[in-house]
């Protein structure tokens, strides 16, 4: 079982990359920073705030057992931006289920819909969840923002 141990935001002191899309932290650059233990080994994570908002947002979706790795994020990325972003995104490939652009260009987008929008679970058929979005309400603009509170994280 994954624990948190420790969140904020930091200014990176030296060139990191991101835990969640593989880009990289800029020297200078405020992110989210964690420090967490797994099965009694400590770990750093380190990701760009637009990733920490996009990952709690898709989160329920993506629905991870013991945290979120960076491929349960980019497949989660890949597949709400195709279904629920950019249908029609002249960027998504048919042949290989895949978008042929720069991935930190789709978190930004999706970064930038979550701003406006969330997920929900619609209901179930079978086992599978049905999930839709919706515009937020006005109670659930004071959006989380990372290393300042991970109740919801």
């Amino acid at each position: 079982m994954n624990e948190l141990i420790e969140r904020k935001n930091v200014k990176a002191r030296k060139q990191y990359t991101c835990d969640y899309c593989g880009e990289i932290i800029k020297k200078g650059e405020v992110h989210d920073w964690q420090k967490n233990i797994y099965d009694g080994s400590f770990y750093e994570w380190r990701c760009h705030l637009s990733c920490a908002r996009v990952a709690s947002a898709i989160w329920e979706y993506v629905d991870p057992d013991e945290g979120m790795s960076d491929q349960d994020f980019m497949d989660g990325c890949q597949e709400v931006c195709q279904r629920f972003i950019c249908p029609d995104c002249p960027h998504w490939v048919k042949e290989y289920e895949g978008c042929d652009n720069d991935e930190s260009y789709c978190i930004d987008r999706m970064d930038e819909f979550f701003q406006k929008y969330e997920l929900y679970c619609a209901g179930r058929q079978g086992y599978a969840h049905i999930y839709k979005c919706r515009e937020k309400t006005p109670k659930e603009e004071s959006e989380y923002e990372p290393g300042t509170g991970f109740e919801d994280y």
